[in-house]
């Protein structure tokens, strides 16, 4: 584990202002878990910040994609936003930056990459997870999943994709991208309410029964939202993602959060 930084042990125990619902550039750095429901802005702040925590020796920042756990002293207690301007401009911290800029794209256990429809679809693989500090990235793609599903009930409902910014999508992708989205919904079965029967999940909402134009701006969507997190061909194909091509984009909320939080 390498160290950075700074003249003064940290230390946890200090006394702190109970954090509220300040906006996330404004809290003390502790633990951030960008899979619940904070519509707090900055799209490459909620990344960093679900990168790092706070722990005992003091503030811990997620493996790399080398395997390595970066470990940062500051010599008083500071912010996510005052974290991230430091990481960014201070050369001391040049290796850290550094780290930033080669992170895992894929965790957990899965198999080869899938680049064709499979001629067995049912004993394939299941898709690598996305790295955890890119949880908004996913939260987005299942809005844009939600939103998509309302053709179901209305074919004519407006669903409109992405005809510029992005490299075209064939037919061949879209079917491909659809049965991949299937895949992943078909392994996190929602379970009904109101009867006994309620505790059998039950099944997914099927993605190829949606019309074709939207199964086509869906793909399309899914491939913009992996532009708006700096992630292209090559990134997927080296497996590797860089916070700073994430964009700054400081008054980016999560659609997930500000539905949910608006609802509450």
């Amino acid at each position: 584990m390498a160290a950075f930084w700074s003249e003064h042990a940290y230390d946890p125990g200090q006394d702190r202002t109970a954090e509220g619902p300040r906006p996330l550039a404004d809290r003390v750095v502790n633990r951030f878990d960008p899979a619940g429901i904070d519509a707090s802005p900055g799209r490459r702040l909620r990344a960093f910040a679900a990168l790092i925590c706070r722990g005992e020796c003091g503030i811990v920042l997620a493996p790399t994609a080398r395997g390595e756990q970066l470990l940062v002293w500051p010599d008083r207690d500071v912010t996510y936003g005052e974290l991230l301007g430091l990481v960014q401009r201070d050369p001391d911290l040049g290796r850290l930056r550094g780290a930033l800029s080669e992170l895992p794209l894929r965790i957990g256990d899965y198999g080869p990459l899938i680049r064709d429809l499979p001629e067995s679809p049912q004993r394939s693989n299941r898709d690598p997870d996305l790295h955890s500090a890119l949880q908004d990235l996913g939260d987005e793609i299942n809005e844009d999943i939600r939103e998509a599903l309302e053709s179901l009930d209305n074919p004519h409902a407006w669903y409109p994709g992405i005809d510029q910014g992005i490299d075209p999508v064939t037919d061949d992708h879209v079917r491909l991208v659809i049965w991949a989205l299937q895949r992943e919904l078909d392994r996190e079965l929602r379970t009904g309410s109101g009867s006994m029967s309620s505790l059998s999940p039950l099944p997914a909402a099927p993605l190829s029964e949606l019309p074709w134009d939207v199964q086509r701006a869906l793909a399309e969507r899914r491939r913009w939202r992996y532009r708006q997190w700096g992630l292209g061909r090559d990134q997927w194909e080296k497996g590797l993602w860089n916070l700073w091509e994430v964009p700054a984009d400081p008054d980016y909320v999560p659609r997930r959060s500000a539905r949910l939080t608006a609802a509450a």
